[in-house]
């Protein structure tokens, strides 16, 4: 087994019963799933999101945003305006290993018609070098957050964040981890 960039490599021909997990990760990182309700469709843009963050899928993480200069990312109080921000922004966590748990989703869309919709959620992010991943001793920094995400609807039905408020209600950890 071979650790690079946020991926594990497994032999197929070493390991035969796990062929599975490739078919799956392919379906994971599709853009645009099929089959979704309106409700489904707005959450699935946050979890896009994080799926790419942590599993450094740029593409998938992108297709969650509206790539414009009308985007805004404020994380804590760090006001991020305009895709170049937050685009440089994420290099950094796209660096690192991340691993982001999002819970108690709240969908706000009015409709199977509409083109705005908003999301409430409770997240915890772990941020790791990736050279201290394997480390017995914590080098992390995790994050407790509330996320408040506003989305509109854009080209076949795919949802994607406009504006993603992270409110940081604490943390645990090197902050230098994620803002060097």
């Amino acid at each position: 087994m071979a650790y690079h960039n946020k991926t594990i490599s497994i032999r197929v021909r070493e390991y035969p019963k796990i062929q599975y997990i490739y078919l799956a990760a392919a379906m994971a990182s599709a853009a645009n799933l099929t089959g979704l309700s309106a409700r489904e469709a707005v959450a699935d843009a946050l979890y896009r999101c994080v799926l790419g963050m942590d599993s450094n899928n740029r593409s998938l993480f992108e297709s969650a945003c509206l790539k414009g200069e009308d985007m805004v990312v404020m994380a804590g109080s760090i006001p991020l305006h305009g895709w170049a921000a937050i685009d440089a922004m994420m290099d950094r966590v796209f660096a690192i290993v991340t691993t982001h748990t999002v819970s108690n989703i709240r969908v706000e869309v009015k409709g199977d018609d509409a083109d705005t919709a908003q999301i409430t959620a409770h997240a915890i992010s772990h941020h790791v070098r990736e050279e201290d991943a394997t480390k017995l001793e914590d080098t992390s920094y995790t994050a407790s957050s509330l996320y408040d995400i506003e989305l509109v609807k854009v080209e076949a039905g795919l949802w994607k964040m406009k504006t993603w408020l992270i409110r940081v209600l604490c943390t645990v950890g090197d902050p230098a981890v994620l803002h060097g």
